[in-house]
């Protein structure tokens, strides 16, 4: 069922929220002028998010790519080590994130977790830290693909390997962005006459095609009466609708 109201649309948040989704979904299309367009307007509404927030990281990236699209590889550049700093920056945003209480299987989990509130809570940021680096590790991967188009092919292998180690600790290694730098390795390899990247299996284009708000309605991230995000689910629409170049694609 879709909580998300047309007046909910007019907020910030969600209005963000849908024009990102949808310049992704033209993006895999093809239709990358729109794509860059709907990015851009984006980028103008996570401006308001606050400088630490990882929306603004993540549009960021998405900015550099509306200007890549165009070959502006200077702004495009600009962009991704923009987003590059606010990435970092998100980490001091996850220490203040309100955590909301997880649905447990039995009253005496539910008891330890209320009585020890302040480990669980730890942990949970401990892991909200650890997948904010998939986010930073698809900007990376965008600016070594930069590279890679500008034939600066050494700068390019290095900020692949930086990105891939980020992505799979962050994620694991059957994962579409992983399968993406994989990709963007392995082309470069050919230009520099070495074996390939390793591959992990999965083609990226396996990527789920559905929207962001079914997933995040289904995973709690944004809850209903009236519609708002969870913190989980601000952090979770930054790393997930930050988009990965795929060399061959551009």
């Amino acid at each position: 069922m879709t909580i998300i109201s047309e007046i909910d649309r007019e907020d910030p948040e969600f209005l963000w929220l849908h024009v990102t989704d949808a310049a992704s979904l033209e993006f895999s299309g093809s239709r990358y002028c729109i794509a860059a367009e709907k990015w851009k307007k984006a980028y103008k509404i996570a401006q308001y998010f606050g400088d630490s927030d990882p929306r603004l990281a993540g549009s960021l990236n998405n900015m550099g790519i509306a200007f890549r699209i165009k070959k502006d590889f200077e702004q495009a550049a600009r962009c991704y080590r923009n987003a590059l700093k606010n990435w970092e920056s998100a980490s001091h945003w996850i220490d203040r994130m309100r955590l909301t209480q997880r649905a447990r299987s039995s009253l005496y989990h539910l008891r330890m977790e209320n009585k020890h509130r302040q480990v669980y809570d730890n942990i949970e940021r401990m892991r909200y830290q650890k997948l904010l680096s998939a986010g930073h590790a698809g900007t990376l991967n965008n600016l070594a693909e930069l590279f890679h188009s500008t034939h600066r092919f050494k700068e390019a292998e290095q900020f692949y390997h930086q990105a891939l180690r980020k992505r799979i600790g962050s994620m694991g290694e059957r994962e579409y962005g992983v399968a993406i730098i994989n990709t963007n390795l392995a082309g470069l390899s050919d230009k520099l006459n070495k074996s390939p990247g390793r591959k992990n299996g999965i083609s990226h284009k396996s990527k789920e095609t559905a929207s962001f708000i079914s997933k995040a309605e289904q995973q709690g991230w944004i809850v209903n009466n009236p519609s708002e995000f969870t913190d989980e689910g601000r952090l979770m629409a930054a790393i997930l609708l930050t988009h990965l170049i795929d060399h061959t694609r551009l």
